[in-house]
């Protein structure tokens, strides 16, 4: 009769860990702290959140901003549909 191979009992439990499952360790360990302050301080949390999601915005459309502003040496923008910010190295004749 065959018998499998015992497992060790002192073994470690994973043979080879993976940067992945450190950072989902590590996230998963930030998490509980974060959770319990957003909890207890919900607008705080709400405020944070807002201000993360701008930050995210904002650095994924900077380098388009920065090599439009090299190409055409000015930014315009619309506010609401009735103010227009220029940004310019030059005076611009801007129609709108």
């Amino acid at each position: 009769m065959h018998v499998p191979p015992s497992i060790p009992r002192d073994g470690p439990l994973i043979d080879q860990p993976t940067w992945r499952s450190v950072l989902v360790s590590y996230a998963a360990m930030a998490a509980i702290p974060l959770s319990l302050w957003a909890v207890s301080r919900p607008l705080a949390a709400v405020a944070v959140l807002a201000a993360a999601a701008a930050l995210f915005v904002g650095v994924r459309r900077a380098p388009g901003l920065a090599r439009c502003y090299r190409e055409c040496r000015g930014i315009a923008f619309d506010l609401g549909g009735t103010v227009r910010v220029t940004i310019a190295w030059e005076p611009t004749r801007d129609p709108a």
